[in-house]
């Protein structure tokens, strides 16, 4: 098959590639990226339509569930994201000290050891997120959730955890490793198939079709675990069916250097990735206190809106490859070309999500909504003011995430994990808080809260970014 990065020894022979052709690259490993991501969120809506079938009370438990636990598994896969630049900075690492040339046996012996310590910190971060799911009945309770749906949300989380393994230490991994090797596609053809086979175990367990066990809700939650577990062993073995691939998937002595940089940039991640899933967890939780329409709307503005940032976030992670690439190969002017490549990207894709959800937000709710009752009208009403707050922010969000990508290559993590809470701490929760309750808004001052603390995350970065090219770009240059 055809490698992205495997061109990259051709071109560090040349000149220095020009913006247009590192937005080839970046695309290039961007795209798949993005439609794998998209398959795993079509995994919930139709987890979502299964349940609503049994109910009301179904829906509600399966939805918060799996909603919680894919926000913490989220949380701790960001902090996996220091392995891919690692992998991707020790192979321009070793493209610059062998001349241009790879050193087969030496970046083997590299990358294996970089690999493993990536799976150790995944299989660490699985005990703690355990501990986290475990105690999910004190945590509902502080949120004033009836004690039927606590009892049941934990019953149905206790199961969901089965799957901690396969999501987090061989898919999770797997995310961040593939691209940086360059093959990014392994995810495109897998991920789809994890989505169907997730609907088919899930409706085969939820209503006992041919010849399952009909568990009900809980057949839900033992589908979800049963699909990880299988899809996950079904990636690895289609990773290590690749040739060039398998040397560095075998299992090694971790390179402990490595690890400590993981946990290095990893830490300030998982942090700022977990203020920045809080901020919209709680923003859906102060939501339902304005009424059912105002929580109905919400909840479509914000799947909306989390299906459009795939695009960016997959665009994210591409810049975390390429700039940490040529910043090991040390070429910083290919770096700052690489960054600046995914930030133009993803502004040009935001404009595009954002004058959609300017120009047509009546039709968008209404894929969700029926205004055939007067709780759907108000609802439609109040989505399609929500969406047209959303459009302001597309652009300052598509900024940040591929910013902070762009500096976590740089190892600068913990300056813009500082920005990234103070931002969503006093602007979106604070602001947003104050626009909702003392101003009146209602749930439309909790959204002005969130577009005003992703366009503050949005200015900050850039600047940070800035400063940083203006830095590397003074240092003096070693001899290739």
């Amino acid at each position: 098959m055809s490698d992205i990065t495997h061109a990259e020894p051709m071109a560090s022979r040349v000149a220095a590639p020009r913006i247009s052709q590192e937005l080839r690259q970046i695309v290039g490993i961007a795209l798949p990226l993005s439609l794998s991501q998209l398959s795993e969120m079509a995994m919930g809506i139709t987890d979502a339509l299964l349940l609503g079938r049994l109910g009301a009370t179904a829906l509600a438990v399966g939805g918060l569930s799996t909603s919680l636990f894919f926000v913490v598994l989220v949380t701790f896969q960001s902090g996996l994201s220091g392995v891919s630049v690692l992998i991707a900075r020790a192979r321009g690492e070793a493209h610059h000290a062998a001349g241009q040339q790879t050193d087969g046996a030496a970046e083997e012996r590299v990358l294996s050891g970089v690999v493993c310590a990536g799976l150790l910190l995944a299989c660490v971060f699985c005990l703690p997120m355990a501990l986290l799911l475990g105690q999910i009945k004190p945590i509902l309770h502080a949120f004033g959730e009836p004690p039927e749906v606590i009892a049941l949300v934990s019953d149905f989380m206790h199961r969901l955890m089965l799957a901690l393994p396969p999501y987090l230490a061989v898919i999770g991994l797997l995310r961040v490793i593939l691209p940086a090797f360059g093959y990014a596609t392994l995810l495109l053809w897998t991920m789809p198939v994890m989505a169907v086979l997730n609907g088919l175990t899930n409706a085969g367990l939820i209503y006992g079709l041919v010849g399952l066990p009909r568990l009900g809700l809980f057949g839900s939650a033992t589908a979800t675990a049963l699909t990880g577990w299988a899809v996950a062993l079904v990636l690895l073995g289609v990773a290590m069916s690749r040739t060039k691939l398998r040397p560095h998937l075998r299992l090694s002595i971790p390179d402990w250097g490595a690890l400590k940089e993981m946990v290095a940039l990893g830490l300030p991640m998982m942090f700022a990735t977990g203020a920045e899933v809080t901020a919209f967890q709680v923003t859906g939780l102060r939501a339902g206190h304005y009424g059912t329409a105002a929580l109905a709307a919400h909840q479509v503005a914000l799947s909306v809106t989390s299906t459009l940032f795939m695009v960016n976030l997959a665009l994210a992670q591409a810049a975390n490859v390429r700039v940490a690439f040529w910043i090991g190969a040390r070429r910083v002017e290919q770096a700052r070309n690489a960054a600046i490549g995914a930030i133009g990207s993803a502004i040009s894709w935001s404009m595009i999500s954002g004058a959609v959800l300017l120009l047509f937000p009546g039709m968008i709710c209404r894929l969700y909504l029926r205004p055939d009752t007067p709780m759907g009208v108000e609802s439609l009403h109040v989505g399609v003011q929500i969406l047209r707050i959303a459009a302001l922010y597309q652009i300052f969000d598509g900024i940040q995430v591929t910013c902070a990508a762009a500096l976590r290559a740089y190892d600068d993590t913990v300056l813009p994990m500082l920005m990234i809470i103070g931002s969503y701490g006093l602007v979106t929760l604070l602001g947003g808080g104050w626009l909702a309750d003392s101003m009146g808004l209602g749930v439309l001052g909790l959204w002005y809260g969130l577009a005003g603390g992703l366009t503050m995350v949005g200015i900050v970065l850039p600047i940070r970014l800035w400063l940083r090219f203006r830095r590397e770009m003074r240092r003096p240059r070693l001899p290739a």
